[in-house]
């Protein structure tokens, strides 16, 4: 609670001893890549590196003491994870993609740090992203004489993607849970809202706890900050007729729950999956601060 009343976004805090040599320069590339496919012709595509960082506020300045460097987010966003998770940075700092569409079976697929590529936000997005939509149906559709290959749904499920990391709490535990399952998607983050859920639902009101991380994204096509993130999300799944994506909390550790049902409201055989997030009652994996990476 301290730390959200702090004015400065959580992101905005600049790391000592951290240094462009502690970024992933093919995150940065291929970021670069995704900025100049939404803004082409953009003055700041034409920055060296450090300079690109300042505009995105990835590197910045403690005016308490004079000292410039890395920023949280710039880290976050492009670092290498073994940077990320120094005790300097986000030490409780996870990312976990679980895709469960067989009964019986663990998981069909899942994405987390496994030494195997570099696990930042931006990694994690250009993963995760196309895994959640790849069964969406497009139907043939031209604006302005070119397809158009995006639904409405597929901007709700990425605006709950890109709410999931720009509104979660790297200073907490749990980390950034996405689930898929046949029937619905769970995205998960550690942290509370800062609005209350009716004036979430309401819209109007941008509340973000890392503006630097939203700012990155926006930059790249995700992450609205005019306050109608959750009625995006919410018309994107009316569009289907679906059933209504709920949003629900957890304590101990503080959890933010998207669950977004793929079953039309008329439907009578959607059951909500109780396992698919653990409460913290009857699930000792949850309490007194545990770990909720593990979700099975």
């Amino acid at each position: 609670m301290l730390a959200d009343a702090d004015p400065l976004p959580a992101d905005h805090r600049i790391l000592e001893a951290f240094t462009l040599d502690n970024l992933d320069a093919d995150s940065i590339a291929q970021y670069r890549q995704r900025f100049s496919a939404i803004k082409p012709g953009h003055p700041w595509l034409a920055l060296e590196t450090r300079l690109l960082m300042e505009k995105l506020d990835g590197w910045g300045t403690d005016r308490a003491t004079g000292k410039s460097g890395l920023s949280l987010a710039g880290l976050l966003m492009f670092g290498k994870v073994q940077s990320i998770c120094a005790p300097e940075a986000a030490l409780n700092y996870f990312v976990d993609y679980q895709e469960k569409l067989e009964e019986g079976v663990r998981w069909t697929d899942r994405l987390y740090p496994d030494g195997t590529w570099e696990a930042n936000l931006f990694q994690f997005f250009q993963r995760v992203w196309p895994r959640l939509t790849r069964d969406l149906k497009v139907p043939f559709q031209l604006e302005g004489g070119v397809r158009k290959d995006e639904t409405p749904a597929h901007e709700a499920v990425r605006e709950a993607l890109v709410n999931a990391v720009i509104h979660a709490d790297y200073s907490a535990p749990g980390g950034i849970v996405i689930q898929r399952y046949s029937d619905h998607f769970v995205l998960a983050n550690p942290g509370r809202l800062l609005v209350a859920v009716e004036q979430l639902r309401r819209g109007g009101v941008s509340e973000c706890r890392n503006k630097a991380l939203q700012k990155m994204f926006q930059m790249m096509g995700g992450g609205e900050r005019a306050g109608s993130g959750f009625d995006k999300i919410q018309t994107g799944w009316r569009s289907q007729h679906w059933r209504a994506p709920h949003l629900h909390t957890q304590v101990e550790p503080d959890r933010v729950i998207l669950d977004m049902p793929m079953v039309k409201e008329t439907g009578s055989n959607y059951q909500h999956k109780e396992d698919a997030l653990p409460t913290q009652e009857g699930d000792s994996q949850h309490k007194g601060g545990g770990d909720s990476r593990v979700l099975n």
